[in-house]
């Protein structure tokens, strides 16, 4: 037998046609001679003959097919018997595609609510698929989040979480559910959302408040040189001044400075910051000075800093005298920028202050401009400035970009300024270079460079003493999942002390392999290095030798928000060693933190020692900090032992501790007179009682009278919901208007509402199955079905239970629809008259069946001719 055509990959219930040729016979055959054997639930559609012994077949597969190969067996049957001629081998593509089904969906909750939300997780692909189960915000039910899913079935799966306060009477919780495929990295996901509403009447405050907080400080830092303590006072107040949220106030008050050791934040401040508008901003006593990268990063002074917004220009001018950097002072400037659109900022910049060089007090002026372009695969910011000082003239430059295409990032950071230069960065260049390649969707390259030479003038609480640094690195990335990566690299690394006594100058190469791992009860973080170091520090010309670092740091969730880790590094080098001798380091800690909602937060942190390389910037030893946050009341407590460069020497015994207590309040600065009510009604056209009827409107209450009526007074402007209290109905009586009810309440106006009330009536059903779907289900999954009851204006939903029952009880009488869903499977069912319209009475049951089918296979003939050629 000859196959006349080729056959392509079938998709899962697709069908195919094979033309071939019977030879090597001398009977004329027709195609009742021909038998094909099909794997089960395969189906001939038809058989013909086109030529002598020639034939074509269509065949069809089922939707249920797995992928793989199939044998389709071609027999004949001549004066001889049954023949077997051949069997051709036909291959069911791979189908994966997950469905995710929301099976419930509240119309409401409120302000602390446990709410919970269903999902069907359907497979209608034709491949077993492992599948790992997440939200961002919730817990999952089950004890694991990983499950396997075989073609054609599905999972029910719960997330649950309790609904947070705020501030406001009405806002939306947004909900979500990602299925990640083990293979993949990009989750499938579902997103809802559910309005909800505050139990209490938050913003229904009518006075306007400033929120404030008082208190006091205690300190003590203690050396083996000296012991220092001392009490500071500190207010501090955040809000808006009217109820347009039109003029803002923000202001802070610490004081006295009595340790003077600003490295721990024990120093005065007192900082006033008003905004109108977000276009006028002034800012006047303290304040951080952030100009831009080449001439003012960041300094911390006194003085006043004014910006104003035009509609797309921009005009900012300041004056600063610097508080904890003693070489400058009289700092000033202006600048004025352009905002010609969401993507682009243009600015010219102006700088001006006195500098103390070579014991000489010297005027410094810049003139710069900047500029910063945005888009979603383009960022780059750009600045040049000029200096002059003491008649000499030198420049920086500063450049940031990022650029990303499909699979391909690059990454650029470039810093120069001259030996003349005096701005934030003197006598400075660095260069960065990344470049990142997606190969695969878990595999990626990484090519890094890295020199850096930078002379950073920071303020003196920051201490920092920027080693010169040069890193050049090819790393490969292994993506197991999205939070398991492997990497393996390679890297050529400098770093020199610049301090006067080096601690460290060397020269390394070494492998580097690394693992990380971020889940929701593990955290791990390890790395192996191994590779050859040339030490700098001794005076002979020393040898490169042998160099070794292992580190682990795992941490464990012990209980929701109790978290407990540790770490261990271990260094075999001679990098640190004056003598060029190799030595063991070992390094060791744990830590461990604990949040309880915000109220209470700990976290703790103990560490043995630290590199030298480590030490160009402050390193806690023993780290303890714990907050209690009440109402009205805020304790906190920070200790610790630490190393700071240039003020404490490494194995000095420093301790600090700060207590802290804040009392919050709310301070009323005016009463709002904008203020509107509601006037309801609770009515029936059947005589029904109206008196007794609890309602309530947040945590405001009102029982009607004998007519029905009720008040809610003096509401600020918003969203509200009035909910009815059904225990306070007579029994078989709903309201027919949806509840709660929605109410949106304006300025000095009054809105009349009117609920009416009904007797209820019910809706009861059954799902009929044929006998074809009854034979079936043993082959067959069978259907999930859900009934879903609606109008025009609310919706209810019910699943079906096992013996095919559903039921709506004490529904509003009227036109409704009804519809039945069939959740997964829906190729291989079909519902007759799957929406049907009915009418609820009073007081009465309406009954409703529907009736579940196999889905029939449709055959389409072609006008197409086919010529098969010998």
């Amino acid at each position: 037998m000859n196959l006349l055509n080729s056959l392509q990959k079938v998709a899962p219930g697709g069908h195919f046609t094979m033309f071939f040729e019977v030879r090597g016979i001398n009977e004329e055959l027709t195609q009742q001679d021909i038998l094909i054997e099909l794997p089960e639930k395969w189906q001939v559609i038809l058989t013909n003959k086109i030529a002598k012994n020639k034939f074509h077949t269509t065949i069809t597969s089922p939707l249920t097919s797995k992928s793989g190969l199939y044998p389709i067996k071609i027999n004949i049957i001549t004066s001889k018997g049954i023949q077997l001629l051949k069997s051709i081998p036909v291959e069911i593509t791979s189908v994966r595609k997950i469905d995710i089904y929301p099976l419930s969906n509240p119309e409401y909750v409120k302000e602390g609510d446990s709410l919970h939300l269903d999902y069907l997780i359907q497979n209608v692909g034709n491949v077993l698929e492992k599948v790992k189960i997440s939200t961002s915000n919730g817990k999952i039910s089950s004890k694991d989040n990983s499950f396997v899913i075989e073609p054609s079935k599905n999972i029910q799966v719960r997330v649950s979480k309790k609904v947070p306060q705020t501030e406001d009477n009405y806002w939306i919780l947004s909900n979500d559910l990602f299925v990640l495929l083990k293979d993949s990295i990009n989750p499938i996901a579902n997103y809802s959302s559910v309005p909800v509403y505050a139990t209490k009447n938050k913003k229904n405050d009518l006075y306007l408040r400033f929120p404030l907080e008082i208190g006091g400080q205690y300190s003590i830092y203690n050396t083996s040189r000296a012991n220092n303590s001392g009490f500071q006072f500190h207010a501090h107040g955040n809000g808006f001044l009217d109820f347009e949220r039109k003029h803002q106030l923000d202001f802070t008050v610490n004081g006295p400075n009595q340790i003077g050791l600003p490295t721990i934040g024990s120093y005065d401040q007192y900082s006033l910051n008003y905004t109108f508008k977000n276009k006028l901003s002034i800012s006047i006593g303290d304040y951080m000075l952030s100009y831009n990268n080449l001439m003012e990063f960041g300094r911390f002074g006194r003085g006043v800093n004014i910006d104003y917004k035009f509609k797309k220009i921009g005009i900012n001018t300041f004056y600063l005298n610097p508080r904890f950097y003693p070489n400058q002072r009289e700092t000033y400037g202006a600048k004025v920028y352009l905002t010609a659109n969401n993507h682009s900022i243009l600015s010219l910049n102006f700088l001006s202050k006195k500098l103390n060089i070579n014991e000489q007090w010297l005027n410094a002026s810049f003139l710069g401009l900047s500029g910063k372009y945005t888009l979603e695969k383009l960022h780059l910011n750009t600045e040049i400035a000029v200096n002059r000082v003491h008649n000499k003239t030198d420049f920086g430059f500063f450049n940031k970009l990022y650029f990303h295409y499909k699979n391909f990032q690059f990454q650029n950071d470039l810093i120069y300024a001259g030996k003349g230069f005096q701005g934030f960065y003197r006598n400075s260049w660095q260069v960065v270079n990344s470049m990142n390649y997606y190969l695969s969707k878990k595999l990626s390259l990484n090519l890094q460079s890295n020199f850096t030479r930078v002379n950073p003038n920071f303020d003196s609480y920051i201490q920092n003493t920027s080693p010169y640094y040069s890193n050049n690195n090819i790393v490969l990335n292994y993506d197991f999942t999205p939070n398991k990566r492997l990497m393996l690299g390679y890297n050529i690394e400098s770093n020199e002390d610049k301090s006067i006594v080096k601690q460290f100058n060397y020269h390394e190469k070494y492998g580097r392999l690394a693992f990380l791992m971020n889940s929701e009860k593990v955290q791990l973080w390890y790395e192996n290095r191994y590779g050859w170091a040339k030490n700098e520090l001794t005076s002979i010309d020393a040898t490169s030798t042998r160099s070794i670092r292992a580190m682990i740091q795992p941490n464990f969730r012990i209980y929701n928000n109790f978290w407990l880790g540790s770490f261990f590094e271990y260094q075999n080098t001679a990098k640190f060693s004056v003598n060029n001798q190799t030595t063991n380091y070992y390094f060791y800690g744990i830590n461990s933190r604990v949040s309880v909602n915000d109220k209470f937060n700990f976290t703790f942190a103990y560490r043995n020692n630290y590199a030298p390389d480590e030490l160009v910037q402050r390193r806690n030893f023993l780290d303890l900090t714990t907050e209690l946050n009440l109402k009205h009341h805020k304790f906190s407590l920070v200790a610790g032992h630490a190393y700071i460069p240039n003020y404490t020497l490494v194995n000095e015994n420093t301790l600090y501790i700060m207590v802290k207590y804040s009392l919050k309040l709310n301070m009323p600065l005016s009463k709002n007179k904008k203020v509107g009510a509601i006037a309801g009604k609770i009515t029936s056209d059947n005589n029904l009682n109206k008196s007794g009827i609890l309602l309530s409107l947040g945590d405001k209450k009102f029982l009607t009278d004998a007519n029905g009526a009720f008040y809610f007074n003096e509401l600020l402007p918003n969203k509200y919901l009035i909910m009815v209290d059904k225990t306070t109905l007579e029994k078989g009586t709903i309201s027919s208007v949806k509840t709660p009810l929605e109410v949106e309440v304006e300025a000095q106006n009054t809105k009349n509402v009117f609920i009416p009330i009904v007797k209820a009536g019910s809706v009861k059903g059954k799902i009929g199955y044929s006998a074809e779907v009854n034979n079936n289900h043993g082959k067959t999954p069978p259907p999930v079905i859900y009934v879903k009851l609606f109008n025009d204006h609310e919706y209810f939903t019910t699943k079906v239970n096992d013996k095919g029952m559903f039921a709506f009880q004490e529904m509003k009488p009227g036109l409704w629809q009804i519809q039945a869903i069939i959740y997964g499977n829906s190729n291989s069912y079909t519902i007759n008259k799957s929406i049907q319209s009915l009418e609820i009475k009073e007081r009465e049951n309406t009954n409703i069946i529907f009736n579940v089918n196999s889905k029939e296979r449709k055959i389409h003939f072609s006008d197409k001719n086919f010529h098969v050629s010998n």
